[in-house]
């Protein structure tokens, strides 16, 4: 048995691995590297779909499903592969190739049949130049640097102690950005890290902008949820119906079903452009960057046009949630107020209820009393019917004086069998004793 094995936690080898799933791609100058970030949202099977007919096409085996990463040489190029949660990107290095003439078009040099299938998916796609310096930094002032860059505006800085970058973050006509890296003294492997840190930034910068047509399209209906809540929250001040308040109770219901929608359905948005900007803050912090002076720093290109929009999609996210507690507030207000209104019609309906069942009770009563008057009335006719039947007959009976005699006997006899079916009513059906208080004893 493999006492190692057996002491390990089922997930500690694929933990620890994790560590080490993404290594930097080696890259010395001179080097030309290409960058392709493919968005595919949550269709996570077409990240190895794509990849699959491109290694088809030069008769490679692809990696598994599953695979987050994959290296391969493929001879005119080395690709390095990684698979996100819903993006995946595409690092092709081509050696000897780095003059830092971007007029070469590196797109042409990829299966033009496996491009076209890509049509629409691309997030983001650099140009990297790698080229060395001999140790003699740039100006920003070298008039071949704007020949290589055609936006007015060129971000550089010193990075890692030993590197130079140069971009001016515009896609160009070819469909690429153009990033210039110049070795001025890195350090072996530094030349590796310092592209994927460029490149990432590239890359979720572009993942990160993804929120702000999202906040735009938000922006006019938080607005207009907005205004008609203010609406029904002065409409609740006036209502003096149950009707008006019921009435009140759906539109709000309904609008707050809407903005909790809308919240839903961008929430993830959101979230995941807060978690790409983080993500570029901490590749700008991890570049070192020096400043040349003429041009601002790639961390202060992305504060001055980066930042706004993350603050503006982060204002609206915050806005709807905001907004979502106050619809939450006046929705449990309302429903409050409409319980309260029925609990006073309630207790008015018990009130008559009562007055009612008082009433019946004075009538029952009273047609108690009746019944007895009526039951004795037609006993003693009855009875006088008799006694003169047999007066008739020659029995000496006095039929008026008998039945007189006989009136209190046939009213208390009539009253008492009243009372014995009354008594025998409330035998067969007992009211119900109210439950005792907490706390106290029945006995």
């Amino acid at each position: 048995m493999n006492t190692q094995r057996t002491l390990n936690h089922p997930l500690r080898l694929a933990l620890a691995g994790e560590m080490h799933a993404r290594p930097f791609m080696r890259i010395e100058p001179p080097e030309r590297v290409l960058h392709l970030a493919l968005f595919a949202g949550d269709a996570l099977e077409r990240h190895h779909a794509w990849l699959g007919e491109l290694c088809e096409c030069f008769g490679v085996s692809a990696p598994q499903r599953g695979a987050s990463y994959f290296f391969h040489d493929f001879g005119p190029w080395r690709l390095k592969w990684e698979n996100h949660s819903e993006f995946s990107t595409y690092t092709f290095a081509f050696r000897g190739d780095g003059s830092g003439d971007f007029a070469d078009d590196l797109l042409r040099r990829l299966p033009q049949a496996w491009l076209g299938q890509l049509a629409g998916n691309v997030i983001s796609a650099a140009q990297l130049a790698f080229v060395s310096a001999g140790g003699q930094p740039l100006a920003a002032s070298d008039p071949w640097l704007r020949t290589q860059f055609s936006g007015p505006l060129i971000a550089g800085a010193r990075v890692m102690a030993g590197g130079e970058v140069w971009s001016d973050f515009l896609v160009q006509p070819d469909g690429v950005s153009r990033f210039l890296l110049r070795d001025v003294g890195l350090r072996e492997f530094q030349a590796g890290r310092l592209s994927q840190r460029v490149l990432e930034i590239d890359t979720y910068r572009m993942m990160a902008l993804l929120a702000l047509p999202v906040a735009r399209e938000c922006q006019p209906v938080i607005r207009e949820a907005e205004a008609a809540l203010a609406a029904i929250s002065g409409e609740l001040a006036a209502a003096d119906s149950p009707e008006a308040e019921r009435s009140l109770l759906e539109r709000l219901t309904r609008l707050s079903a809407r903005i909790e929608a809308m919240a839903e359905a961008d929430n993830y948005r959101f979230s995941a452009s807060a978690a790409y900007f983080s993500i570029i803050r901490a590749r700008l912090q991890e570049l070192r960057e020096e400043r040349i002076e003429g041009v601002p720093t790639l961390g202060e290109f992305m504060e001055r046009r980066l930042v706004p929009a993350m603050e503006f999609c982060e204002s609206v996210r915050r806005r709807q949630h905001e907004l979502i507690e106050r619809l939450s507030r006046t929705d449990s207000l309302l429903r409050t107020r409409v319980t309260m209104t029925q609990e006073r019609y309630n207790s008015a309906i018990l009130a008559s209820l009562n007055k009612r069942a008082e009433l019946q009770l004075r009538l029952q009563h009273a047609v108690e009393g009746f019944s007895i008057v009526a039951i004795s009335y037609y006993l003693l006719g009855v009875l006088g019917y008799g006694l003169k039947a047999l007066g008739k007959l020659g029995v000496p009976v006095e039929a008026e004086l008998a039945t007189g005699l006989a009136l209190p006997l046939v009213v208390g006899a009539v009253w008492f069998a009243v009372r014995r079916a009354q008594r025998a009513l409330h035998r067969g059906h007992p009211p119900e004793d109210p439950a005792p208080a907490p706390g106290v004893s029945s006995s």
